[in-house]
């Protein structure tokens, strides 16, 4: 029996001839040097429902500087306690795009991209609209906070305005604009106490100068190729800033600057991925939002026109092309995958707390649950995993078969007699099962699902193995299941036999 490793993450290629390997609810974690495998493979966290408000889609969750929660669901804005309870404070424009908080520490500031604003004082939660009698702030899609002024851009300019420190007064001189190219101002974002001001096509950066007309000025330097056409993608962690890219030769990538270097983190698979949602619609409605757990730190990248999400785990040591994996919700009506459920997400009460994008719940991101309950309901959570190519294995170097090797198929016929799944098993409150199909013409097409017993709860030393295969070429295996238990993966053994022809 020869070892199959699963070394990265989501990585389906423009022909299958050189991978197909999905990668679905499955993160890869790299292991310490003395463990029997280099990756383990572990289940995305579940949804645990904490509250639900009205029926309508989660349109953003913020924690403000003093630790209180808030959300906006549907046009409702609300306090979240600690117990999970929302307090309704208001209401804003009926609109179903993503909104943006921001807060100085006296009041929070809410923006939607209609022509209005929202305040809330800290002090009493007191809800407002914002009025300026200058006529400076005409609302805006993004928020921000540095040194104690608000940020905000100016829609469809490229302009953005601050108020007066610590203040929610606004002055007709406190305005600048992108200039170093002319394209529209998308959106901006604070990271690093730096101001990123990210167009269409360029992004340029700003700092707080302490000038006295207007504190602040551009970063010399600090300039680079790249915008965006989905300023709902951008999303920060750490010293990282996140999006997804556009720029004068294309689009399709995606890109994180982190001190004063823009990477493309995508890699050929997602953007071969990303063409294609792009030729059934668009992009550009992206919704990014990140968040650390377990000690990984994840990107998430909803594409609600493309109906997929992608991840990226910006954990030390992973590659682009071993980073990525796809996340998906399971309708238990049709047994058909969608993009996940979570909208939104921030770290509220102790917990990664996501917004529901239709029904108006707030979860927790749940390691410790391998199921999502939505509409009240238990919902399984389809996890998918396919392995590289193998066309490899043991060839009887004598004609008697006394003596063997292991070598390269080099085109030759492969017997397949056995795969065993090194997953591990027993965790989960009743028997469970798991399926196996393999393509014999280099992962274009698949063969039936074949059903394998993943044991009963305490038979945790239970490998699941299906023989015999086949014989074939190049043979590309994949596993589902939607084990509700820890179903952590290794990889697999397979026993092939390198044929003569």
């Amino acid at each position: 029996m020869s070892r199959i490793p699963l070394l990265g993450g989501a990585y389906s290629t423009r022909s299958p001839i050189a991978s197909s390997q999905r990668c679905i609810n499955y993160f890869p974690e790299p292991n310490p040097p003395n463990a029997p495998v280099p990756v383990t493979h572990y289940q995305r966290p579940g949804l645990r429902p904490l509250v639900q408000g009205s029926n309508a889609p989660v349109r953003g969750l913020y924690r403000a500087s003093n630790g209180q929660g808030y959300c906006v669901i549907g046009q409702s804005v609300a306090s979240i306690a600690a117990d999970w309870t929302l307090t309704l404070l208001g209401t804003i424009a009926n609109r179903s795009n993503p909104v943006s908080f921001a807060d100085n520490g006296i009041d929070i500031v809410l923006v939607d991209g209609s022509t209005s604003g929202y305040s809330i004082q800290m002090s009493n939660n007191a809800f407002a609209t914002i009025i300026d009698g200058t006529g400076t702030f005409v609302g805006a899609d993004k928020a921000d906070y540095i040194d104690t002024f608000l940020l905000f851009n100016v829609p469809g300019t490229q302009q953005f305005i601050s108020t007066h420190s610590n203040s929610l007064t606004f002055d007709p001189l406190y305005i600048a604009a992108k200039t170093d190219y002319p394209d529209r101002l998308v959106t901006l974002v604070v990271n690093r106490h730096e101001i990123l001001l990210l167009g269409s096509l360029k992004t340029e950066e700003w700092y707080d100068a302490g000038l006295p007309l207007f504190p602040f000025a551009e970063l010399p330097g600090a300039y680079y190729e790249h915008g965006t056409l989905a300023p709902y993608s951008v999303a920060t962690a750490d010293i990282s800033t996140f999006f997804l890219g556009n720029d004068l030769q294309g689009q399709g990538k995606v890109y994180r600057i982190r001190g004063y270097q823009c990477t493309e983190i995508s890699n050929y698979a997602l953007s071969v991925a990303i063409r294609k949602m792009l030729a059934n619609g668009n992009t550009n409605d992206a919704i990014g939002y990140t968040y650390q757990q377990d000690g990984h730190v994840f990107y998430v990248l909803n594409f609600p026109t493309g109906d997929q999400t992608w991840v990226f785990d910006d954990s030390p040591g992973l590659k682009p092309e071993d980073a990525w994996h796809q996340r998906g919700w399971t309708d238990p009506a049709t047994g058909a995958l969608h993009r996940e459920r979570a909208n939104c997400a921030a770290f509220i009460n102790g917990t990664n707390v996501v917004g529901d994008w239709q029904n108006g719940t707030l979860y927790a991101l749940d390691p410790t649950v391998y199921t999502d309950t939505v509409n009240g309901t238990p919902g399984p959570i389809t996890c998918i995993r396919g392995w590289p190519h193998v066309f490899s294995g043991e060839f009887d170097l004598t004609p008697t078969g006394g003596l063997k090797a292991p070598v390269q198929s080099d085109g030759k016929r492969v017997q397949y007699s056995e795969f065993e799944l090194d997953m591990d098993t027993g965790n989960a409150p009743s028997a469970q099962t798991v399926t196996l199909r393999w393509s014999f013409d280099r992962g274009h097409t698949f063969g039936t699902d074949v059903l394998q017993s993943a044991g009963s709860p305490g038979q945790f030393a239970t490998y699941p193995t299906w023989q015999p295969i086949g014989i074939g070429r190049d043979v590309v295996f994949e596993i589902q299941h939607t084990i509700p238990g820890q179903a952590a993966l290794n990889g697999a053994w397979v026993n092939a036999k390198v044929l003569r022809t």
